[in-house]
């Protein structure tokens, strides 16, 4: 048995004492292969979301659409309720483009997710996922439309699968064009919540693994009612490198959070895999 289908059977078993549905996709960077559970299945993104309007914004800024020193401000038109800063401050409140895209990932803003998406428009975030062969990854809404009533299927949508191929294509710095991939990478990897599938690794209180210049993770969790939780995440590690996403729905079990069910099983997921393919001998 190979290093990756034992993996695979580990991740199985993991995934199995969840209490509601769970599915997974893993692409080895280093090594080469691919492992996955029920990866096609369409599930609720959550706040992952953001990782796709990210990648649509910087192929608008590659477009010379806009660019991420333009000034944007915070509408009232913009406001949602949720995680975020913005969401304690005057609307009327300026930064420039980049800063918003910066707030959507490393703390979830809501409100600046909006402010991005209205730069950009619906349309134009699915029209990208579709010309990069994501078919089923699709935004349905602005964050905090009350039409999507408390059904995060209403809001956004993917597969664990396609997910992992977004997180691949930016490891491989193909997202865009090189210097772009990097700067969302920049990004991914100050993600300021880690409740999600590095949850366990060893982080200090600077957000820093261990040797952080070859030991890091880029990543985007989302969470919502019906025990959604989801991540798309890379890993980079001494020993190699892995993209990996998972969702999950569903799960009843205790804990409320980032200590939910779903919390916890994308932490044990996520070791298991670091330990695996990536982290220091």
């Amino acid at each position: 048995m190979t290093a990756l289908s034992s993996l695979d059977s580990q991740l199985r078993e993991i995934a199995a004492t969840y209490s509601g549905t769970c599915t997974y996709a893993l692409t080895d960077l280093t090594g080469g292969g691919h492992i996955g559970m029920d990866e096609d299945e369409v599930m609720p993104l959550a706040s992952l979301i953001k990782v796709p309007v990210l990648v649509a914004l910087y192929q608008a800024v590659h477009d010379g659409k806009l660019a991420l020193e333009d000034r944007t401000a915070y509408r009232e038109e913009h406001h949602c309720f949720g995680s975020g800063v913005l969401i304690h401050m005057t609307p009327g409140a300026e930064m420039t483009v980049r800063d918003a895209a910066a707030l959507m990932i490393i703390i979830s803003d809501n409100i600046a997710t909006n402010m991005v998406i209205d730069l950009l428009g619906l349309d134009y975030v699915n029209d990208q996922m579709r010309r990069r062969g994501l078919e089923r990854t699709e935004i349905f809404c602005r964050l905090g439309d009350r039409e999507a009533g408390l059904d995060a299927r209403n809001m956004s949508v993917s597969t664990a699968g396609e997910t992992a191929r977004l997180m691949e294509r930016l490891a491989r710095h193909e997202e865009v064009s090189e210097a772009a991939s990097e700067d969302m990478l920049r990004i991914l990897r100050r993600n300021d919540g880690r409740g999600e599938l590095s949850r366990e690794l060893p982080w200090d209180e600077l957000n820093m693994l261990p040797d952080h210049r070859q030991n890091w993770v880029a990543e985007k969790g989302g969470s919502f009612l019906n025990g959604v939780r989801t991540c798309g995440a890379v890993f980079h590690g001494t020993r190699g490198a892995f993209a990996m996403a998972v969702f999950c729905e569903g799960g009843s079990g205790p804990g409320a959070g980032r200590n939910s069910e779903g919390n916890a099983l994308l932490g044990r997921l996520g070791r298991a895999a670091w330990e695996a393919l990536a982290a220091p001998a």
